[in-house]
This record gives C-alpha cells, structure tokens and sequence, in this order.
C-alpha cells in the first residue's frame, strides 16, 4: 500500500519495515494477519492487539488495517473490521475498540466514522514521525 506509506515518514515497503512491524505486533501481544482471497493472492493487513490494551483486560486496538488499492470501496475493509469486532466480542470478550488515523488520510477518517468508531483527540505527534487522531468504539455482543 504504496500510497498509504506515502503519507507517513517512510514512504517506500521494505523488507525491514515488515519485519519490524512484526515485531512491534508480537511485542505487544498482537495479531498480526495477511487477509487473501480463496485463491492466495494477499488483499491487505491486519493487526490487532486483542485485549488488555494500556492495561484495560477489556479493551483492544486496531493497530493497522491496510487495503491494497484494487480492493478498496468494495466492502472488503468493513467486512475485515466486523469480523475483527465480532471475534474480540466472542473470544476475548471486549468491550471497547481503539484504534488510530493519520490526520493526513481522511478517506481513511471518513471509513473509520462509518464503522461507528469516534475520534476522541486531537492530533497526536508520535515517535515514527506521524500525526494521528485516536479513535474509540464501545461494541457488544
């Protein structure tokens, strides 16, 4: 997703940035996942950290969820955020989702809005060098 790193301090893929992205992921006890189609061609990502979030048992993150760009505006980002919920409601039993949005991406602002999720900051200046609101949605089973 060229154009989504694009909007940050490091605009190019590289091996090393996934590595490090997981890393980070199983550092903080996240799911890290590749979302493909029945026939192995991989869509996009996603990362989770399922619960105890900050220290709050009940709360979890939506780390990065990333659509390549021929497979976006058809569904395919709801769907992988409804499932995402519908399994951190059932397995891990939480009650709130956080996640983040660069202030940069407003399409990606506007997505996250649809999906039910409230930005509750102002930007934030983080060390990789990028800004973003935070977002919260309250779910339940």
């Amino acid at each position: 997703c060229e154009d989504f790193l694009a909007l940050g301090p490091q605009p190019k893929a590289s091996m090393v940035m996934v590595e490090a992205d997981l890393r980070l992921s199983a550092d903080n006890g996240g799911i890290f996942c590749g979302i493909y189609d029945p026939g192995g061609v991989m869509l996009g990502v996603v990362d989770v950290i399922p619960s105890g979030y900050e220290g709050e048992a009940q709360v979890a993150f939506l780390e990065l969820l990333m659509i390549a760009q021929p497979y976006r505006s058809v569904g395919l980002g709801r769907d992988v955020v409804n499932a995402v919920e519908a399994d951190l409601i059932r397995v891990h039993k939480i009650h709130t989702v956080r996640a983040g949005v660069q202030v940069n991406n407003p399409r990606a602002i506007q997505f996250w809005q649809r999906m039910g999720y409230a930005v509750v900051s102002g930007p934030q200046l983080y060390n990789d060098g990028t800004t973003a609101y935070q977002l919260r949605k309250e779910i339940t089973g």
